[in-house]
This record gives C-alpha cells, sequence and structure tokens, in this order.
C-alpha cells in the first residue's frame, strides 16, 4: 500500500470518516443508475469512485471482496417503500 492510500484508509477508516464518506458517495450519486447523457452526474460519480479507489477498495486482486461486501448488505425496506 502507498503512502497516499494509507493517508485516505486513515481518515475514511474512522467512524466520523465513515460517515463523512457516506455522505460524499451520496452527493456523488453511487448505486444510483447514471444516465450518460447527463456528464456532470457522471462525473460527480466518478469523483466517488475516485475517492474509494484511492483507499485501495478498487486496486487489482480485490473484486471479489468488493462483490462479497456489496452482495451482503440488506436492503432498508424503509427506503424501498419511500421510493
Amino acid at each position: 500500500m502507498n503512502d497516499l492510500t494509507e493517508k485516505y484508509r486513515s481518515v475514511f477508516g474512522t467512524e466520523m470518516g465513515r460517515e463523512v464518506l457516506v455522505d460524499i458517495l451520496t452527493m456523488t450519486h453511487f448505486g444510483e443508475t447514471l444516465n450518460a447523457d447527463n456528464p456532470h452526474r457522471v462525473m460527480e460519480y466518478n469523483v466517488g469512485v475516485a475517492i474509494m479507489a484511492k483507499m485501495g477498495i478498487f486496486s487489482p486482486g480485490t473484486k471479489m471482496q468488493v462483490v462479497r461486501a456489496l452482495a451482503s448488505v440488506v436492503p432498508n425496506q424503509n427506503k424501498i417503500k419511500e421510493e
């Protein structure tokens, strides 16, 4: 792991950092279907993904871990009802 990756993980690895990262990912539309005709939204999304990549989440060899982690998320039933 390089020095910058360690710094990103240190910042976003704390409870407060995770709350901030969730806020950033929400603002950058992570997990939403994107419209390729809206380049601003795609750019915002890419910022969120870039932050996670800098943390090493999307580094070589982590794809299966990412899939397992995402697959283990239980949908928030309250959120589904709102939509």
